[in-house]
């Protein structure tokens, strides 16, 4: 029933992270869906289709697995990563994850999503209880082209730059320099993105 937890890739050195099906948890109304980078690599590893397959089973048919399991790595790590595959699934999710960062100071959480809607509810209900985000979690609203940006809380923002050199995002953003744990060790990059920044990443 263990859930499968990455303990790094080549892009976020050994910064631990939990992922589920590419797709299955994603919007269904961005095309960034025909260009996925973990579709593609599903497709090509059938051991990572089926970690992450399993992690959705488990969150579905033992959720309390799922989270403690998840918590258990958290509290041994200084930085974790939801979903290099995978989305905010419901609002029960996103505040499953707001919990454990209140309990688990220690580790920076980040978590890129394109699930504005769900995001927004929770962070206005959070400040409508006189609230805040725990500051470990980095919640990082990911762009598209033809997306609509729902950024009223001006959370930080993630864009692409596309390889036909164009961008969503504005001139100031800063850019990805290919590594979260260098970023994160310095206390840079998608880490410390105040209110209102953004990053921006070349599509890969």
């Amino acid at each position: 029933m263990n859930i499968k937890i990455s303990p790094g890739n080549s892009k976020l050195g050994n910064i631990p992270s939990v992922s589920l099906p590419a797709g299955v948890t994603c919007r269904a109304d961005c095309e960034c869906k025909e260009r996925c980078y973990a579709k593609r690599l599903e497709r090509i590893r059938k051991s990572v289709r089926e970690a992450y397959m399993h992690n959705y089973q488990v969150l579905k048919c033992a959720p309390n697995t799922y989270w403690r399991e998840v918590e258990a790595s958290i509290m041994m790590s200084r930085f974790f990563r939801f979903h290099v595959s995978g989305d905010i699934p419901d609002k029960n999710y996103l505040t499953h994850m707001i919990e454990i960062a209140e309990r688990n100071r220690h580790c920076e959480i980040l978590c890129f999503t394109k699930k504005f809607g769900i995001v927004n509810e929770v962070v206005a209900e959070i400040l409508s209880n006189k609230r805040m985000l725990p500051p470990n979690l980095h919640l990082i609203l990911s762009g598209w082209k033809d997306l609509k940006m729902e950024n009223p809380f001006l959370l930080p923002e993630a864009h692409v730059k596309f390889r036909d050199g164009t961008t969503t995002a504005r001139e100031d953003a800063l850019e990805c320099g290919g590594n979260c744990t260098e970023c994160a060790l310095t206390e840079g990059g998608c880490w410390t993105l105040g209110t209102g920044g953004q990053v921006v990443f070349n599509e890969h």
